[in-house]
């Protein structure tokens, strides 16, 4: 008797809620019916809402105007202030995004009544940003502005770096400059990159990352305002990554201790600056320089030639031997071998270097009469180059047959020597020598992928004689820069809403593409995580429930979630993503993306732009403990550089690494010295709280974020 009175009472109170809901204007779209709700509509509030944007999404304005200001008038008795907000209060534990004040917006646009979206969707993102929000505020404010013809100019680029038509030896750059309108910027282009610009501005800087490929990379520059009127600039840039060749001709031994030194610079880049000896020298016709110097005390010649893109080569010329090739004029004190090289006294003079010794090239001579006269010096080089058989000389600074390296990129600094002209000189077969001459001394930067490289320098002279050294390169990644240092992340599959789900499933596939190949986070793989989903029968609702999340998070032993939905209108497509603490349930950082282009290029581009902000909401930072606070500890990054509590950091040591011989830095090793969490932030420095198992921490310990 009972249970049939609960359910007399229960079904009295259901049909009284039916009888509170107002019957909803019919709204139908190709077949589809909106103005629904996905449950019983019980005239809250949240009901009001979800069957008003349900009624946008059918093009049915006028009701949708109508419920969403009853859930702005329900919501407004309930709260002190009324503000669109992110998972507000339901009932209990239960949250939903309120966005009463972005609706009416975009319902009064539809309407026609501009002045009053404009306000309404202004309040709402004063309130919390939405990218729903900003995509219709740009189409306010530029109907007005085309509806007042207040557009006069397209707009203008200012570009602070890199100057056009220069050099560089990065093969990363970074593109910085600003964009003006008199009306608003929309967009900004380099080349085929495009910046981010959630919400049209007046002016807009910018800054965008480009991978550069030797020699000229050219880039079409451009910005867009919101009326459409752009404008475009051409931008070119060099990437040079080999130092100058630098060739010495001729040593020539003067009065004393002075020498006259002459010889060839060149380059794909403008040089610089030529120094010998510390004294800066001027070329001739870009490219052949004389100078006069002094040798003493030490009997040797420094040299540094530098190019415009920042790389430099340098070298010593003992005057005891002296570079192969390189013509050394010795003017004896009488005629005959005896005051051969190296035996004047009172100074060491150098030594020709040829394949041959003296005796061998003395064949046919008369010894008592032949000097060393300007004739002799010509013809003994005649016969060394006619009778060469010995392979070219490959000289390579700090580096033997095996090394193992800690850095992105290899400096490889070398000398290649002849007795005859120099042919071919490559690196990996990439051609290194401009013009036949019989010494280079070189220096390039060769890019490094992580473990083994093999690097293999051949030279080969006019006579046909070859010469190969191979140096094997192990690039280490140290350790606190490796990804499986990362943050571990698991990312779910996401809720699929809205009454038509035609593109979702490919929006979410493009969205963790972007995701992962941006590298920032150590992702759990996804067949792991779809095989849980499947073992839990999680339903598309738990599938952004945090009771059920959590849990998936934990049983894939991530660090973070990154959980969100994608809802699909027939004429738009939204995807939202929160990346979640999986052990507080603190949501770390959380974006949108809103677009009326649903085309497979435009969701490329949506998701990209997502994945970018996400990224640049948790980004990677370097800093340094710069005070011990007890158990606690201050760095020297915060806020504005977008940390924010809840982040992890590493604690790590540095070790420079040099080769035993030669002194040369071989990069950096890390020590891992435990995790911290940071608990405050303020605008430049932080309060971090080491975890129990972290080693001692001092100041001016490295820390970088997880």
């Amino acid at each position: 008797m009972r249970k049939i009175w609960c359910l007399m009472v229960l079904g009295a109170l259901l049909s009284g809620f039916s009888a509170q809901a107002e019957k909803a204007p019919a709204c139908v779209k190709n077949g589809v019916k909106y103005g629904v709700t996905s449950g019983a509509f019980r005239s809250e509030w949240w009901n009001y809402q979800e069957r008003a944007m349900s009624y946008i999404d059918g093009g049915c304005y006028e009701p949708a105007l109508a419920d969403i200001e009853k859930a702005i008038k329900l919501r407004t008795a309930l709260v002190k202030k009324d503000c669109d907000q992110r998972r507000a209060r339901t009932y209990g534990m239960w949250f939903v995004d309120y966005f009463g004040h972005r609706g009416r917006g975009i319902a009064l646009y539809h309407l026609g009544r501009i002045d009053e979206a404009q306000k309404e969707l202004e309040f709402s993102l004063s309130c919390v940003e939405s990218s729903q929000a900003q995509y219709y505020l740009d189409l306010v404010r530029k109907q007005k502005i085309e509806s007042g013809q207040l557009d006069k100019t397209p707009p203008m680029m200012e570009i602070a770096y890199p100057p056009n038509q220069s050099y560089t030896n990065q093969s990363q750059l970074t593109f910085k400059g600003k964009a003006l309108d008199d009306t608003l910027v929309k967009e900004i282009w380099v080349g085929s990159e495009a910046v981010v610009i959630p919400v049209a501005e007046k002016e807009v800087s910018f800054e965008q990352k480009l991978v550069l490929s030797p020699g000229w990379n050219n880039f079409k520059l451009r910005a867009v305002d919101i009326t459409g009127k752009q404008s475009s600039l051409d931008w070119s840039v060099f990437l040079d990554q080999e130092g100058p060749e630098v060739s010495i001709a001729d040593i020539r031994p003067l009065a004393g201790a002075e020498m006259e030194v002459s010889g060839e610079v060149l380059d794909q880049a403008p040089i610089s600056r030529l120094v010998f000896n510390n004294r800066e020298v001027a070329l001739q016709a870009g490219r052949a320089f004389t100078v006069r110097l002094n040798a003493a005390p030490q009997w040797k010649i420094f040299f540094k030639a530098s190019d415009v893109a920042g790389n430099s080569t340098e070298g010593v010329i003992n005057l005891t031997g002296g570079p192969k090739g390189a013509r050394l004029f010795q003017p004896a004190r009488e005629a005959g071998l005896d005051n051969a090289p190296g035996n004047w006294p009172g100074r060491p003079l150098p030594e020709y270097q040829t394949p041959f010794s003296l005796e061998m090239s003395r064949k046919g001579e008369s010894a008592a009469e032949l000097a060393f006269t300007e004739l002799y010096w010509n013809l003994k080089e005649r016969y060394d180059t006619y009778t060469d058989k010995d392979p070219p000389v490959i000289q390579l600074r700090g580096f033997r047959g095996e090394t193992t390296v800690y850095f992105p990129e290899l400096y490889l600094e070398g000398l290649v020597s002849d007795g005859s002209l120099l042919k071919e000189v490559s690196i990996n077969d990439k051609p290194l020598l401009k013009s036949q001459r019989k010494n280079m001394f070189f220096n390039c930067i060769l890019p490094l992928k992580e473990g083994a490289n093999r690097i293999t320098i051949r030279a080969l002279d006019a006579n046909g004689n070859l010469a190969e050294k191979v140096i094997r390169v192990f690039r280490v990644v140290p350790q606190v820069h490796q990804l499986n240092e990362r943050l571990v992340v698991s990312m779910l599959p996401f809720r699929q809403m809205g009454q038509v789900q035609e593109i979702g499933v490919v929006g979410y596939d493009n969205l963790i593409t972007a995701i992962v190949n941006q590298q920032r986070f150590n992702f759990v793989d996804r067949s792991k995580i779809e095989a849980i989903v499947r073992e839990l029968k999680l339903s598309a609702e738990q599938l952004v429930d945090p009771n059920y999340t959590l849990k998936v998070g934990k049983m894939t032993s991530a660090e973070g979630m990154i959980i969100g939905y994608v809802k699909e209108a027939p004429s738009s497509i939204e995807i939202y993503a929160q990346l979640v603490d999986v052990e507080t349930g603190t949501i770390l950082a959380e974006k949108d993306a809103y677009n009326q282009d649903k085309s497979l290029e435009a969701l490329k581009f949506l998701t990209r732009g997502l994945a970018i902000r996400l990224r640049e909401n948790f980004p990677l930072l370097e800093g340094k403990v710069v005070k011990l606070d007890g158990k606690k500890a201050l760095l020297d990054i915060g806020a504005s550089q977008k940390l924010r509590p809840g982040m992890k950091v590493i604690f790590f040591q540095e070790q420079e690494i040099k080769d035993a011989d030669s002194g040369l830095s071989l990069g950096k090793s890390t020590e891992k010295l435990g995790l911290g969490k940071i608990i405050e932030v303020y605008d430049k420095m932080s309060l971090v709280e080491p975890e129990a198992k972290a080693g001692n921490i001092a100041q001016n310990q490295a820390v970088i974020t997880k």
